[in-house]
């Protein structure tokens, strides 16, 4: 199955994914940089709740320093090299899937092998069959 340049799928726990859908959260981050071309991540939500239900435009990485400290979650921890992450991804637009798609589905419907490590790209299938005019907007750039 042809996959996107764009969009990724990535693993996250429930609570940093809800961190970020009330915003008090605003920068992902990991221990490595992300490709130039990914606009957006599928955020595949792990144990307990284990599907899909939101997906964030994201900007590039950013290195510590260069994140702005707003109060919100890891970010002055971030910026003093406290959090074991090099790069931060700003989430710039949030949207939320009507319908949350399971790992099973995901798996049976052959978009997956199992939940993503680190971060796998999305197929072109996926995105087709899972369009972001159709999803919820929750909020755009981040103020």
């Amino acid at each position: 199955m042809p996959k996107s340049t764009t969009d990724i799928f990535m693993s996250i726990k429930p609570e940093h994914i809800q961190n970020i859908a009330l915003r008090t959260k605003n920068h992902e981050y990991r221990s490595y940089l992300l490709p130039q071309s990914i606009q957006r991540i599928w955020f595949y939500t792990s144990s307990p709740t284990q599907s899909f239900e939101y997906v964030a435009q994201i900007s590039h990485g950013k290195r510590p320093g260069e994140v702005p400290d707003d109060g919100r979650i890891g970010n002055a921890e971030f910026n003093t090299g406290l959090k074991n992450s090099g790069y931060g991804y700003e989430i710039l637009t949030l949207w939320k899937l009507k319908d949350p798609i399971t790992l099973k589905q995901a798996i049976a419907d052959g978009f997956l092998k199992g939940p993503p490590q680190k971060y796998c790209w999305a197929p072109l299938g996926f995105l087709e069959e899972f369009q972001l005019e159709t999803l919820t907007l929750l909020f755009p750039t981040i103020e």
